[in-house]
């Protein structure tokens, strides 16, 4: 989902909601005046940068830690099966297993620092709906194991 689509998303229903039963009636604010002043303020910022083809800084900071993420996932996936060719061949057999573990090390180095980034990231987004979890490298490695 791109950031354009997330934030409009938000914008446009996060300041209303209808009444349960009420098919007809108009929805009702669920804020306060203060807090839709606010929301018109965000919506006009945001429209203003989108239009200028601006990003905020924690949102360009956002796509680039989900790219870094999906690059060490792509690099973990591409060892696994040169880790796999090489399992056939004898010869290589021990020279692959060598080679697992370097890059399983390195992925686990790589998410670390990842992690650091997420926790950075975490302190700069708005709100708890753009925040994102940290990885688990563990995890990541035996989903990559388990899917052979």
């Amino acid at each position: 989902m791109k950031w354009e689509e997330f934030l409009g998303r938000i914008f446009r229903g996060g300041l209303r909601r209808v009444t349960p039963g009420a098919a007809g009636t108009a929805p009702k604010l669920a804020r306060g005046g203060a807090d839709l002043f606010a929301g018109q303020v965000a919506r006009t910022t945001f429209r203003i940068f989108k239009n200028n083809l601006l990003a905020l800084p924690w949102i360009k900071d956002g796509e680039e830690l989900s790219a870094a993420l999906d690059g060490a996932r792509a690099d973990l996936l591409r060892s696994r099966n040169a880790y796999r060719e090489s399992l056939k061949s004898r010869r290589a057999a021990a020279r692959a297993e060598a080679d697992w573990r370097r890059a399983t090390e390195e992925f686990r180095r790589h998410v670390a620092d990842l992690n650091r980034r997420l926790a950075a990231y975490n302190l700069k987004a708005p709100s708890n709906a753009f925040r994102k979890s940290p990885v688990d490298a563990d995890r990541e490695i035996n989903h990559v194991l388990r899917d052979e």
